[in-house]
């Protein structure tokens, strides 16, 4: 049950590191993904793609994408997930493996003497993570035995990235649940030997709880999702909590803008912290995998190319982009077991694309993808602000624009129907929680002001919350929704 370990990747020069992912795509299509995926083993025929013809990462465009849809169940397959788990049989062995592999097989079995236990270990479902059901529905992905261990491996190579002392005791504040933010930390805690303690959020351990903890047990790493994690220094800020012993802050799970990122800052060393630094992690459930920025506020996150390739591709066509053009990320699995995606599109644009080569911040070889980081749904193409339908704003700016107004405490835009009228015109709602003693006249006109000239629409502004209020209305305890879509689907 041997696996692909990322540390023979680190002295790589990018044209090696391609022609090991072009080889490991090529038979894990013909040796995995096509005998033992029922999905992509029916789309294949379906599509007439023969397996022996993807030979290079520019081949991958002759398969379709895989979208959300693709893996959310329904009344007609409410267990659609299952498509996507490997299942190898003796008979699909037999009729897909070479030989080779065949023969290999049986030395290895008159040696050890227990093939079927070690198939059962490497292919076996044992581990289960779940999509956050944002798009309604929990989609389950599966982990075996073997991707356990392959995976904790990538996952710990996050110490490394950020220069985690291994003595340094780190407080992992993400909520208790099967979301891949939580798991990942929490396999690295299982594969190192970190001092680590787990609050579950703002829904197990209270914030003023997990304040109290930060000082009993002098935690230099907070690890959380970042509206979580400025909640608790805002929370610390109130108190007047001493947090000098804090040296490495590293946030998941959503957008991490520049402005959170400088306001995190601020308060950190406003309340003693000095030498730090703040790391934001880019994953995805369906990825199983989460990539740290090489360098602190660059946005560019290295992937692990022991397991995935990642395209930029057109959302539409799925065509290709070129280095360094803003599209669409679509991420191929080369190694793993349990649940495995081909050209999966994750929904998210990269507006600095994918690089190769050597990294200009870090130095690193090999494929990163390169931020700012938009959600294709914020993206809207079907808005009706005006008489004038098919408005194309880009509501990714409101994380930008939001943060930097310093009257603002919390928010959360939300897209509604003027009158809660479904044949009525859109609106954008601009929901705040002001500071205390702001001038409201003033800090609503700023609002409207840089809105207007971020992304040329007038939103209504609902200054009426306190920030716990508005922080519990967007679900902070969990995981934040920033821009919320509230129109009848």
């Amino acid at each position: 049950m041997d696996f692909d370990p990322i540390e023979r990747y680190r002295e790589m020069t990018g044209s090696e590191i391609q022609r090991v992912q072009e080889r490991k795509l090529r038979d894990y299509i013909r040796y995995q993904l096509y005998p033992f995926s029922p999905y992509y083993n029916r789309l294949f025929d379906e599509k007439g793609i023969d397996p022996n013809s993807i030979m290079t990462l520019k081949d991958l465009e002759t398969i379709p994408l895989t979208r959300k849809s693709d893996i959310m169940p329904d009344a007609s397959n409410p267990k659609r997930y299952k498509d996507f788990i490997l299942q190898p049989d003796p008979e699909k062995i037999r009729k897909h493996w070479p030989r080779s592999k065949l023969i290999g097989l049986k030395v290895k079995d008159i040696i050890k003497g227990d093939l079927a236990m070690d198939l059962h270990r490497e292919y076996y479902p044992t581990f289960m993570i779940a999509t956050s059901g944002t798009t309604g529905n929990n989609v389950p992905f599966m982990f075996s035995e073997r991707d356990i261990k392959q995976f904790s491996n990538i996952y710990a190579s996050l110490t490394e990235v950020t220069k985690l002392d291994m003595k340094w005791v780190v407080l992992n504040t993400f909520p208790f649940a099967p979301h891949l933010a939580f798991i990942f930390v929490y396999f690295v805690n299982l594969y190192l030997p970190l001092r680590m303690f787990h609050t579950g959020g703002g829904a197990v351990t209270s914030t003023l709880k997990t304040l109290e903890v930060v000082k009993q047990v002098d935690a230099n790493v907070l690890i959380g999702i970042p509206s979580y994690i400025y909640h608790l220094l805002r929370k610390a800020q109130e108190k007047g909590t001493d947090l000098s012993s804090i040296r490495l802050v590293v946030t998941a799970g959503e957008k991490l803008s520049m402005s959170t990122r400088k306001r995190i800052t601020e308060i950190l060393k406003e309340r003693g912290a000095t030498d730090f630094k703040i790391f934001d992690v880019y994953g995805t459930t369906e990825m199983r995998d989460a990539y740290p920025e090489c360098t602190p506020g660059k946005g560019v996150f290295h992937i692990h190319p022991n397991m995935h390739i990642c395209e930029i591709v057109d959302p539409e066509t799925g065509k290709q982009k070129k280095e360094g053009e803003s599209g669409a990320l679509a991420v191929t699995n080369i190694d793993g077991r349990g649940s495995v995606i081909c050209r999966f599109l994750i929904g998210d644009i990269f507006e600095g694309g994918i690089q190769y080569g050597k990294c200009p911040h870090c130095g690193r070889e090999g494929p990163r993808l390169v931020g700012p980081i938009g959600r294709i749904r914020d993206y809207h193409r079907s808005l009706e602000l005006t008489n004038v339908k098919g408005t194309l704003l880009n509501l990714n700016a409101f994380y930008d624009i939001m943060p930097t107004i310093d009257g603002i405490d919390e928010w959360q835009v939300s897209i509604e129907k003027k009158n809660n009228d479904p044949s009525d015109l859109d609106m954008i709602r601009v929901k705040v929680a002001p500071k205390e003693g702001i001038d409201m006249v003033k800090l609503e006109k700023e609002i409207k002001e840089r809105v207007n000239d971020s992304i040329e629409i007038n939103p209504v502004v609902d200054a009426h919350y306190t920030m716990d209020e508005l922080f519990e209305e967007m679900g902070g305890k969990i995981k934040v929704q920033r821009i919320v879509d509230t129109r009848a689907p």
